[in-house]
């Protein structure tokens, strides 16, 4: 039986989906069968980030709808035969979010893993998820707009009876962070209300993969904090990399 976790942000530009890619990427090559994919109708992104955006004929607007079903949607990540991917479509309107639930019970029997990249903020995307997830990861920036959107995300999951919520810091930099108005991480995870899960720092690399398609190179810092990050995600103890 599949684990349902959905990565909400309370504003845009938090990185939420390339943490959701690479999360999957790393959780699939540890051998564990995994399901990827993306609420954010109109702006996708995880085909791209991922590597399959010339192998995507269908989406999840297409399996939503009933125009096809859901194997046919379905890409094989080229770097993991355990990752399978469905992205968002490129348009936005006539999305049938009330059918997640039903893709989601036909596939939960199929995978270890479930992740879904909702939308940012709230919204129909957004409920969707959470309707569906028995986890929820929140990614924000270390900046008071971002902090204070994800009290708001994360208060709204808490009402929804979904208790096991986990925080990302994402773009960390020790220099900016000093014009954050917070004095230290406990802070912005007091803000937050969550249990913090990492802190990933801004990493050029980071981006050069997702812009690429590839995945993080092994020996990659990023790579070490996405590999602790689903260590505890997986209930091990594991040392919080904060660089």
């Amino acid at each position: 039986m599949a684990q349902v976790i959905m990565i909400a942000s309370g504003k845009g530009g938090t990185g939420k989906s390339t943490i959701a890619t690479f999360m999957a990427a790393e959780l699939s090559l540890r051998g564990h069968k995994t399901f990827l994919t993306e609420l954010d109708m109109g702006l996708r992104s995880i085909d791209i980030i991922s590597g399959i955006s010339e192998n995507a004929v269908y989406d999840i607007g297409d399996v939503l709808s009933g125009e096809c079903s859901w194997e046919k949607a379905v890409v094989v990540s080229p770097y993991t035969k355990n990752l399978h991917i469905m992205p968002a479509p490129g348009k936005k309107n006539g999305v049938e979010f009330e059918n997640l639930k039903k893709l989601v019970d036909e596939i939960y029997g199929e995978y270890e893993y479930i992740i879904i990249d909702t939308a940012a903020g709230l919204g129909d995307a957004f409920n969707a998820a959470l309707a569906v997830s028995a986890m929820a990861i929140i990614v924000c920036t270390a900046d008071a707009v971002s902090v204070r959107d994800a009290r708001i995300v994360s208060d709204e999951i808490f009402y929804n009876n979904v208790r096991d919520i986990r925080l990302i810091i994402n773009k960390f930099d020790k220099n900016t962070f000093k014009h954050s108005g917070f004095t230290d991480g406990d802070q912005i995870i007091d803000a937050c209300c969550t249990q913090l899960l990492g802190v990933i720092p801004y990493d050029v690399n980071i981006q050069v993969a997702a812009m690429d398609g590839k995945p993080l190179t092994t020996d990659s810092l990023s790579k070490k904090i996405f590999s602790a990050i689903c260590d505890r995600l997986q209930g091990r103890h594991t040392q919080m990399i904060v660089r």
